[in-house]
């Protein structure tokens, strides 16, 4: 056995590191109208902001056919159109950083020099690209204007690319951070995968996201914009689960920082957003309860970012990690949801003051 500390296999799969998002501002505005995703709380009228509506097609990418990439993609693709947030553009240059920092962390995981995911690179450690996501996009070929951000995970290698993939959104997606992070207001993605080997069958996938229309002032190593790229409308309210969405994990996944460490085993937790710029605007909470399909109410917590505590006149707690974007709010049942069962959510607060409602359903998977 080595000396120096390598962690379990379970660990390392359960792990998952958040990007910050959030921050930036300014630009040049631009009038642009948001028309209702099937998913998403249908907005009406239309806004004016310094980026562009959510996108409903992009071109076709170039990865291949069967390859983790293409899986991905597609997947994260179908859900953000879905939720009424805007399709991502395949990013050749993000697809070159995402994979060196794929490559950095399997070679420095499975020899033990890593203890776990993190979206920061030592120089020395081996298969070094550059020290952070933003430095890593930059030495691809990213111009200086573009923000960056990064999601990063972990797991037991899979079957197939295919099935990695599934399993490296599904975390995302079964998340609080990571949820917030990958439906966010990114234009560009780019992905890397690395397989695991049969030494150490564990595979590492990074997930790496531009913003260029609209945003303004020197990008962060790990952050996008909340002012620029694909913004919704200012009446609207986007939902994950998304209306009818079926399949839906009972459980949150593992994630680092922990949003509510002190719960053993939570559900699956569900967020709702609003327009909203960071540290600007403020969605508040009066009214956000999940019911399943016998009429009875699941405990849960409500999460919310610290500037949206004082309005909010349910009862809520301020985000322990400062990682939840302004405009966003989720609740966190305190168990796992039941399978194959059809839950209720209502969400009734204000953005800014202004009344915003959604109540929608959704379906557990079988397990």
């Amino acid at each position: 056995m080595k000396s120096n500390f390598k962690p379990s296999m379970a660990a390392i799969a359960a792990s998952l590191l958040v990007a910050a998002c959030g921050g930036g501002g300014g630009g040049d505005n631009a009038s642009s109208g948001a028309a209702p995703a099937s998913g998403a709380s249908a907005p009406t009228g239309s806004q004016t902001t310094s980026g562009v509506a959510p996108r409903t097609s992009v071109a076709t990418p170039t990865y291949a056919t069967g390859s983790f990439q293409i899986a991905a993609f597609n997947q994260i693709n179908a859900y953000r159109n879905a939720m009424g947030v805007g399709m991502l553009s395949q990013d050749p240059l993000l697809d070159t950083s995402a994979q060196a920092h794929s490559l950095y962390l399997f070679s420095n995981l499975s020899t033990g020099v890593l203890s776990g995911l993190s979206h920061d690179e030592v120089a020395g450690n081996a298969n070094y690209y550059a020290d952070t996501p933003l430095a890593r996009a930059r030495k691809a070929g990213a111009p200086t204007t573009e923000f960056i951000g990064e999601i990063a995970a972990a797991g037991v290698a899979s079957t197939s690319p295919s099935a990695a993939a599934a399993d490296c959104i599904g975390q995302a997606l079964s998340s609080v951070y990571h949820l917030a992070n990958l439906t966010y207001t990114q234009e560009t993605i780019g992905l890397g995968y690395n397989p695991g080997t049969t030494a150490y069958p564990i595979y590492t996938c990074t997930t790496d996201f531009g913003e260029t229309t609209g945003v303004s002032g020197t990008p962060a190593p790990n952050a996008i914009s909340s002012f620029g790229g694909q913004q919704i409308a200012t009446t609207a309210v986007v939902h994950s689960p998304f209306t009818s969405e079926n399949g839906i994990a009972l459980a949150m996944r593992a994630e680092a920082p922990n949003p509510a460490p002190e719960i053993p085993a939570p559900g699956r937790p569900i967020l709702v957003r609003v327009n909203a710029v960071q540290s600007v605007d403020t969605l508040t909470v009066s009214q956000y309860t999940l019911t399943d399909n016998i009429g009875s109410v699941v405990a849960s917590r409500i999460l919310v970012p610290a500037a949206a505590t004082a309005g909010s006149t349910a009862t809520v707690i301020a985000d322990p990690n400062n990682g939840l974007p302004s405009g966003t709010a989720v609740l966190l049942p305190l168990a796992a949801l039941k399978a194959n069962t059809t839950y209720t959510v209502s969400f009734a607060g204000a953005r800014n003051g202004v009344a915003v409602t959604a109540s929608w359903n959704f379906t557990t998977a079988a397990n």
